[in-house]
């Protein structure tokens, strides 16, 4: 879709703006890629040759025999993504693969060998292996890599060396590390390899290097693959460009970088893992996160800081089971639905409705949650895989999916009569609490969609959108009678 520059700009400030605010919690952030080691790394990364499909990726790889796959620690996503593409390669390669992590320093071996034929437990492993206290990142994440291996029967090596917690001595650990790789590559020249390392050690004349170097004195030939996953300057430019919703771009001949998170999510997972390293508490600190995003809301649309959404700031104690597993959009949504509900006057006690007027409030407010969750998350959307699932529970006849697919589809405008099937089904269903439930989250989001691509095609302000914020919705009719305004964008 074409989007207007002037509001790309605008809403690519805002996601910068929540990362700064990230940033600046974990403190000296910034202060890392002023190092030489992280700044060839990031040098490598400041543009792309074009989007592309994740599937040409993984046709590459069936072709290469040394796959690296950068990993950042603290992000779960990037270790679920490895374990995902691991999967699929087996596949395509009849499980002639092999897997070299960073995690499991190569002397501790034997002990990884007796976990993955499955003499020892989990817990012993981890306890023989000072997985915590050498490592310390989360062990779920890197857990899911184990025991697909383990699972495929693909060979799995530990390859780190000390020291790995000194940045001065970073080369010399990468020569240990490269050794390794280059002896598993030789002792085994048939089997693809696949090494997930951090991210900064995989700058073309880091470790890539240094195992070239190694492999060309032994007159080994390889042919490589570099997959690296959310690199900020690339996400940026994306965005800028209005190609946030593209999942994969390839940046050079041999080069990917693939995108399951956004930076918000990224930093925010790091800034979590220091709090759990400084408080040692597991349930992390989300207070700041949920303070932030409602403060970058409300500062979009304009919304003061009132009675009823200061108290909403300083009375709700956001943590792990506020916000579940964190992902951005469910978060954001959950949060502007908190600031809708307080400009209407409606955050502790909600006003009487009849049941139909209510359902389309609740429309109103999933729509809302979902714009702003699109707002700093561009690729979300599901939609479509929802709607799936509400004509599956409300059961299909022609008329009510016709209004539903219209209704649903953006570029689209419904008629009355699809208004009045709708209306209808939602009377049919009135015992049906589920039903109506998931009715009114699928038009919620498809409503959200809608009301994105008109505030990035400049066919709606934030003016109105602050409006629509503040609309009691509190007349008969008057629920229905907004939903169907907005379809008009």
């Amino acid at each position: 879709m074409t989007y207007s520059k002037q509001r790309l700009r605008e809403v690519t400030a805002l996601k910068r703006q929540a990362v700064r605010r990230i940033q600046k919690d974990i403190g000296e952030i910034d202060a890392s890629p002023s190092r030489k080691y992280i700044q060839e790394f990031n040098r490598e990364f400041q543009s792309f040759d074009t989007i592309c499909n994740p599937a040409e990726i993984l046709e590459e790889a069936r072709q290469a025999d040394l796959i690296w796959v950068g990993d950042y620690h603290a992000l779960a996503r990037s270790q679920t993504y490895a374990r995902d593409f691991v999967r699929q390669l087996a596949a395509q390669k009849q499980n002639n693969i092999a897997i070299a992590v960073e995690p499991v320093f190569a002397r501790h071996q034997q002990v990884l060998d007796e976990w993955m034929a499955g003499k020892i437990p989990e817990q012993e492993f981890l306890d023989r292996i000072h997985y915590h206290e050498d490592w310390g990142c989360e062990w779920e994440g890197y857990k899911t890599i184990f025991t697909t291996a383990r699972e495929l029967r693909i060979p799995l090596y530990g390859v780190d060396c000390h020291p790995r917690n000194d940045m001065r001595s970073i080369s010399r650990r990468d020569l240990g590390v490269a050794r390794h790789i280059a002896r598993l590559m030789e002792g085994d020249p048939g089997r693809t390899l696949v090494v997930i390392f951090g991210e900064s050690h995989l700058a073309s004349n880091h470790l890539p290097r240094r195992v070239s170097a190694i492999l060309e004195t032994k007159g080994i030939e390889s042919r490589e693959l570099l997959i690296v996953q959310n690199i900020d300057s690339l996400y940026w430019k994306m965005e800028e460009a209005g190609l946030g919703e593209s999942s994969a771009v390839r940046v050079r001949d041999g080069c990917y970088c693939i995108f399951n998170a956004t930076p918000i999510e990224k930093y925010e997972s790091f800034r979590q893992y220091l709090h759990k390293c400084i408080e040692e508490d597991s349930s992390g600190d989300w207070t700041l996160l949920a303070h932030t995003l409602m403060e970058i809301m409300m500062d979009f649309v304009a919304i003061k800081k009132n009675a009823s959404v200061e108290s909403l700031m300083s009375v709700h104690d956001f943590d792990a089971t506020t916000i579940g597993q964190f992902e951005l959009g469910i978060a954001t949504e959950e949060f502007a639905k908190y600031i809708h509900q307080a400009c209407r006057g409606e955050l502790h006690k909600r006003i009487e409705r009849a049941a139909h007027d209510e359902f389309f409030v609740k429309v109103i407010e999933h729509g809302l949650g979902y714009f702003c969750s699109k707002l700093l998350d561009s690729s979300r959307d599901g939609i479509e895989s929802l709607a799936e699932r509400v004509l599956e529970q409300i059961g299909r006849n022609d008329q009510l999916t016709r209004a539903i697919e219209l209704l649903i589809d953006p570029g689209k405008r419904p008629g009355a009569q699809h208004f009045a099937a709708l209306r209808s089904a939602i009377e049919a269903k009135a015992g049906k609490q589920k039903t109506k439930r998931m009715l009114a989250q699928l038009l919620g989001y498809a409503l959200g969609r809608r009301l994105y691509i008109a505030y990035m095609r400049s066919r709606i302000s934030r003016k109105e959108i602050h409006e629509l914020f503040h609309d009691p919705l509190n007349t008969p009719l008057r629920p229905l009678e907004c939903y169907r305004e907005l379809h008009l964008l």
